[in-house]
């Protein structure tokens, strides 16, 4: 059970107001998007929610528990950035590791968990494998294992397939969506691409200058 709610939430930039009184709740499982063009904000409520940026007014709330105060450490949950910000000296199987090393799991939980993400996402012929030998999906797919390994209460996705060609961002598309399906978690997901919040969102939450605008499942935001 994962549900995030926002407050009033203020934000600014010096002078500049960036995210204006949001109020947004999210249910538990649900994948929400993020919809708006550069600089509306949408990255900013992310960062926001993951700790990354502290707020200037309002709460952020995780299942009823207001969150701002806490570092993004201790709010157990997960991000997903658009560089794929693998390690790369390490391999496939390290990277994906390497959240789990913090915890007082043994080398057996932490074999069994990665190999199971590694199913998961159909990467596990490539754990062996460094970085610099992935294609820019697989690398995409590596960095989503990564979040995904600690079984965090939410995920957040900056435009993960933003730097993918046409014909991977496809790929990619639908394998956030069946994961999502799989896995169940709350996910949060940023974009400037109408297909892409069309083909993924349960509801699809329009941004621009700061304002919420519109939240609506794709059939409504569409008409």
């Amino acid at each position: 059970m994962t549900q995030i709610e926002l407050r009033g939430v203020q934000k600014f930039f010096g002078a500049v107001q960036v995210i204006k009184d949001l109020n947004l709740k999210i249910d538990d499982n649900e994948f929400i998007v993020l919809l708006g063009q550069s600089g509306c904000g949408k990255t900013t409520t992310l960062r926001a929610i993951a700790g990354l940026e502290t707020i200037d007014e309002g709460d952020i709330l995780i299942d009823g528990k207001p969150i701002q105060h806490l570092k993004a450490a201790d709010r157990d949950i997960a991000m997903v950035f658009q560089s794929f910000s693998l390690y790369p000296h390490m391999s496939v199987y390290e990277n994906i590791a390497f959240p789990l090393r913090a915890t007082r799991k043994s080398k057996t939980e932490i074999d069994s968990e990665v190999r199971s993400v590694a199913k998961t996402l159909q990467i596990t012929d490539l754990l062996d494998k460094k970085p610099s030998a992935l294609s820019g999906g697989d690398m995409q797919r590596v960095a989503i294992g990564r979040a995904l390994v600690r079984r965090p209460k939410a995920m957040l996705m900056d435009e993960p397939i933003g730097a993918l060609d046409a014909k991977l961002r496809e790929e990619m598309r639908a394998e956030i969506k069946r994961l999502h399906i799989k896995q169940g978690s709350t996910t949060i997901y940023v974009t400037h691409d109408q297909i892409e919040a069309m083909s993924l969102a349960d509801r699809i939450v329009i941004m621009h200058e700061g304002v919420l605008q519109q939240v609506g499942s794709p059939d409504e935001v569409y008409s």
